[in-house]
């Protein structure tokens, strides 16, 4: 059976400690915007969304070795929340953003590319993407399923787990809310003094198989 003819196994609600895989991608909206303000920028909830996920990720699924964003406009800032909410990220772990730059074409042809790319294996690549595009990321990455996300919908975290470079993942979906809830976050090293924040983040709709 081809790649492609096989499905992704999904999994909802599943432990956010996953046994080691050779290659572990999480895809990840950018986090809140505050649509009557008409900019480019996080939410102010959204930037405590950002600071939260830089303590949440390193301490829950562990430390990145690539952060990859959604291009955006330098002119106009367009598109910059995604680069907005890798910043903390990068911050906290040292690991440099890549903008991809191709990503405003194609993100099927991005996922598929990042899915068989040698270079990645036995890596974790944390993915900051623009939510319309988001379901064609995963079927690059192998998941033909993904429904779409909705325009107030920043909770989701989805991890693709992938036995080899190339190989059919296996599909988490994780709220990020439950996720704040968790004893990995709550004890984790805080990017800001003080400790984790916990972001007063809206009720979201429970996740769909």
């Amino acid at each position: 059976m081809g790649l492609m003819a096989a499905a992704a196994v999904l999994v909802v609600g599943t432990s956010a400690s996953p046994s080691a895989a050779a290659m572990d991608v999480i895809l990840m909206r950018h986090a809140d915007k505050d649509v009557q303000r008409g900019d480019y920028n996080l939410s102010p909830l959204g930037f405590q969304r950002a600071v939260a996920l830089a303590t949440l990720i390193p301490a829950c699924f562990g430390k990145p070795n690539r952060i990859i964003t959604f291009v955006l406009d330098p002119i106009s800032s367009r598109n910059a929340r995604s680069y907005q909410t890798a910043v903390p990220l990068a911050v906290a772990t040292g690991v440099n953003i890549r903008i991809d730059e191709a990503s405003r074409m194609d993100s099927f042809e991005q996922g598929q590319r990042l899915r068989r790319d040698a270079s990645a294996a036995n890596e974790r690549v944390v993915v900051f993407w623009q939510h319309e595009r988001m379901p064609a990321l995963a079927r690059g990455l192998g998941w033909d399923a993904m429904p779409a996300v909705g325009g107030d919908d920043f909770d989701q975290l989805i991890l693709f787990r992938l036995a080899a470079p190339g190989a059919v993942p296996e599909v988490q979906r994780y709220s990020q809310r439950e996720l704040f809830q968790r004893p990995c976050y709550r004890q984790g090293a805080g990017l800001l003094p003080g400790g984790p924040i916990t972001p007063p983040v809206a009720a979201q709709r429970p996740l769909q198989p």
